[in-house]
């Protein structure tokens, strides 16, 4: 098998056991060389990455502490600066843009992740950056107000001990369909059901789900996981920090009103 394919094959997720092992400076420099390398929408790269290597910082932003915690975030503030530097408007309207500098930001991670592996080191993608106040997140890395909001962390180190086990992922119908899309038949449904109740699939997020007196993994995932009055504090203040960087009319308004 091609080099680059077992290193995709061995990502895997380090969930808060980061050791102290410090990843090192040339190590880094070469992940974020690296990553920026990731295709991009008009080759604006509409996003920018803060390198965290402060324990508490990292600690505060996300809940995990690794070696350093790159935050990467939609922004266009680079793009406007250039332009007016040139005597150019540059105008970021509507939710397109947004959605460009997402998909950015996210190849740009997903990236660094597989450079980051492909030197041994481990990582752990976290939407931490978006739980409870996320004004914390705009102060603790002076991030701007306008046009520029955080997409995702990812942590890097090396574990602390090695996991017993790497979570499984669903490949088949249901998530690759061929020529159009195509809804699971019920036999298929039963068939994906099982496979989370598998524990040699290790799809069940290493929950305790039976002995907690479900019949199904997807039975406590959706009755108690991925439900609304779970949603951890301040979850509703995400769309309203959205608003204000500008990204849709209404933010627009709010950002050019006196």
């Amino acid at each position: 098998m091609p080099e680059t394919t077992e290193t995709l094959r061995a990502l895997r997720s380090i969930h808060g056991n980061f050791s102290d092992e410090r990843v090192s400076e040339e190590d880094l420099r070469r992940i974020l060389d690296t990553c920026v390398l990731a295709a991009n929408a008009s080759n604006r790269q509409s996003y920018s990455i803060v390198v965290v290597d402060d324990a508490e910082a990292q600690e505060q932003l996300t809940g995990y502490v690794g070696s350093a915690t790159l935050v990467f975030c939609v922004d266009y503030n680079r793009v406007i600066d250039v332009a007016a530097h040139l005597g150019h408007e540059y105008t970021v309207q509507g939710f397109r843009p947004f959605v460009a500098g997402m998909v950015d930001a996210c190849l740009a991670a997903q990236t660094a992740a597989v450079a980051a592996k492909s030197l041994g080191i481990d990582s752990l993608f976290t939407n931490g950056v978006h739980r409870g106040d996320m004004e914390r997140v705009y102060r603790l890395l002076d991030l701007p107000r306008a046009y520029c909001f955080p997409a995702i962390a990812l942590v890097l180190g090396y574990p602390e001990t090695e996991p017993d086990t790497k979570r499984g992922r669903l490949a088949g119908p249901g998530v690759i369909h061929r020529g159009s899309y195509r809804h699971l038949s019920p036999e298929e449904i039963d068939a994906l059901v099982a496979r989370y109740d598998d524990p040699a699939e290790h799809l069940d997020m290493g929950v305790p789900w039976s002995e907690r007196g479900f019949a199904h993994f997807l039975d406590w995932f959706y009755e108690v996981w991925s439900n609304p009055q779970h949603r951890p504090a301040g979850a509703g203040k995400l769309y309203d920090v959205f608003v204000s960087t500008g990204f849709t009319d209404e933010g627009l308004r709010a950002n050019l009103a006196p």
